[in-house]
């Protein structure tokens, strides 16, 4: 009887193992983990394979890894040989004690495995059950038996009611809180020459609990035109380029607007105080002046000019929307507001139609806003649709902007310009095909000219065809910052350029100072560079993801105390083998309708992703349709939510 110790590091077995190993395939690509224990393998040519649960045990979703190809019964799986790139680095997770041995769950609902952790030496972290942690991964099982992480840095107890959301913004790299920054708030531009406005009729629209009311509107009919002045408020008397408040408004980029909680671009006391546009109070400003047509044309030689204003009245969406909608005498005692009010409801609604007539307007969303307690809890979604005077301030900054793209392109060439290229060039071909099946012909060369794709939008949006608009959709192009004025398709703009929002949005504030310096008869230099556009991008991409996570959280712990049996109205918008993606219209929280609850065999179900459609023996889904659902589960962890047609 052989010894096995005579086959241990025998070289001809290990040379007979790796020529054995050699004759078997192997692939590259992405791990995909499940709900259950087992996962794929996906490849950069879409195919998947299986990888068995135990297989898991050593991966985490996202790993990038090669795997040998086995076959049994004539199904293939992936067998992990090597990782390429761990999924992990730098992470958030909850802190777990199993034994007395710390272990941390990743926050990702997909990632099940409990990592093993201890605290990294010296910093002065102290960690309780249920607690939120940054941890960077040391180790992984795929390549070095077991996972080990390091637990760097500590984010929330577990009994902090707002826990969740610093972790979330943790998670995607952003800031909890405002701008620590100690630079003194003063005028630093007292030399500027600047109108004295405080006598005109300047009112601001904003929401009930906004504090950063950063424009205001006057407005007064001539004999041929509206004259309309959009005054901004100017954070850049008080901000000097390269100080420590520029530095914390760049690295930020945009104010981020998480459910139920607003974490600022800059300091609260600029944002609310020294730049917020309150009635009665004097401040410095940046103003265009527009001449628009009653026809709703945006005439060319707007005047822009630095300026004092007051607000006179501060108002709300609400209270204007009322008086617009129900004539309600509100604003009786102020008949001068009630005059200005219905002019811009007028300019507004000519506004509309002339850009619906000629250039290119999407449909209205609405908004929604969940209501907490004090311990961080859902007490109810408000569903707020956009009102008159949504539209009012809304069609007045959209053509302030223009107005800001025209001089900034005309007077420098330059600026930071929001510009968006309309279809994808690589799904042209896609999209000549699809909109042919519509019965709609196209000339393929011309799709990517400004007046012919704001035709075509027109053409999609008279047709009212949701779910010809939906399948459109997804050959849009992604908007991008660029330093010269190239269109803007979304909005049938040739050049447009933000700057309205400078203490919420940096690109605003550069545009900001760009006007200002031309005003003062100063040749500034242009600020965005590739290395600037790409952060920006970066920034929203991040704070998207984070809202929507925040959303999705807050959505499933609302709905898991809901009345199951309710039924709901539902947008449906996606389609894919898999099932169903609706929207519920109430509240605006996300849901999926697996194929198992629209029939009971699949076999009975026909699914056209492309065309956007599902069929059933019973009924037809389409892109755009609304239905009736309610709620069969909710996946915490998975942070989604699981709904059965009606």
């Amino acid at each position: 009887m052989m010894d096995a110790s005579m086959l241990k590091d025998n070289p001809l077995l290990a040379q007979l193992k790796q020529q054995i190993r050699e004759t078997i395939p192997t692939v590259e690509g992405v791990v995909k983990a499940t709900e259950k224990n087992f996962g794929f393998l996906q490849t950069d040519n879409k195919k998947s394979y299986f990888i068995a649960p135990p297989m898991m045990k050593k991966l985490v979703h996202g790993d990038r890894i090669t795997a040998a190809l086995r076959e049994d019964k004539g199904k293939e799986s992936a067998e992990p040989e090597s990782l390429i790139e761990a999924a992990l680095d730098t992470f958030v997770a909850r802190v777990k004690f199993v034994d007395k041995r710390t272990k941390l769950q990743v926050d990702h609902p997909l990632i099940n495995n409990l990592l093993n952790a201890r605290v990294k030496k010296d910093q002065g972290i102290t960690i309780n059950e249920g607690d939120w942690v940054m941890a960077k991964l040391l180790k992984h099982a795929l390549s070095e038996q077991h996972f080990q992480a390091e637990i760097i840095k500590h984010i929330a107890d577990k009994d902090d009611h707002f826990a969740r959301w610093k972790a979330t913004t943790a998670k995607h790299d952003l800031a909890w809180d405002q701008p620590d920054v100690a630079d003194e708030l003063q005028i630093i531009d007292q030399d500027c020459e600047r109108k004295d406005l405080s006598e005109q009729l300047f009112f601001t629209i904003d929401g009930d609990n906004t504090k950063d009311m950063d424009d205001a509107i006057a407005i007064s009919k001539q004999s041929d035109h509206w004259l309309l002045q959009v005054a901004i408020a100017d954070p850049s008397a008080y901000i000097s380029s390269g100080s420590q408040l520029e530095q914390a408004a760049k690295q930020r980029a945009f104010t981020l607007y998480l459910p139920a909680r607003t974490v600022p671009m800059m300091p609260s006391q600029l944002a609310n105080e020294y730049c917020s546009l309150q009635a009665e109070q004097t401040r410095p400003a940046l103003v265009c002046q527009m001449k628009i047509a009653f026809d709703g044309l945006l005439l060319d030689g707007a005047d822009f000019y630095l300026a004092t204003v007051q607000s006179k009245h501060r108002l709300s969406y609400q209270q204007v929307s009322d008086f617009i909608e129900q004539n309600n005498q509100d604003f009786a005692e102020h008949p001068d507001l009630v005059e200005a009010l219905q002019q811009l409801n007028m300019l507004s609604q000519q506004r509309h139609q002339w850009r619906a007539e000629h250039s290119s307007v999407f449909g209205d969303q609405a908004d929604y806003e969940f209501v907490l307690d004090n311990k961080g809890q859902v007490i109810d979604i408000l569903r707020q649709a956009r009102r008159s005077a949504n539209k009012m301030v809304e069609e007045a900054m959209v053509a302030a902007n223009i107005c800001g793209g025209r001089f900034l392109d005309e007077r420098l060439g330059y600026g930071v310009f929001s510009c968006h290229s309309g279809f994808k060039p690589e799904k042209l071909d896609s999209l000549v095909e699809l909109l042919a099946k519509f019965d709609i012909t196209v000339e393929k060369q011309r799709l990517t000219e400004l007046d012919y794709f704001c035709q075509l939008r027109r053409q999609i949006t008279a047709s009212e065809n949701k779910t010809l608009d939906q399948l459109v959709k997804r050959h849009y192009n992604f908007g991008v910052y660029q330093p010269q004025g190239l269109a803007h398709f979304g909005l049938g703009e040739p050049k447009y350029a933000t700057w309205t929002s400078p203490i919420r949005k940096y690109s605003d504030l550069l545009n900001h100072r760009l006007i200002k310096s031309v005003l003062k008869g100063e040749t500034p230099s242009s600020p965005l560079d590739d290395e600037l556009a790409e952060h920006l991008v970066d920034c929203r991409k991040r704070q998207r993801m984070a809202e929507r996570e925040m959303a999705n959280y807050l959505y499933c712990e609302y709905f898991a105390e809901q009345d199951p049996k309710a039924e709901l109205a539902a947008e449906v918008t996606n389609i894919n083998r898999g099932g169903l993606n609706v929207r519920l219209v109430d509240s605006g929280a996300s849901a999926f309708i697996p194929k198992s609850k629209l029939a009971e065999n699949k076999e009975d179900l026909t699914i056209d992703s492309e065309m956007g459609s599902l069929s059933t023996p019973q009924r037809q889904y389409q892109l755009g349709d609304i239905i009736t659902v309610t709620i069969s589960e909710v996946k915490k962890l998975q942070q989604s939510i699981v709904a059965s047609p009606c």
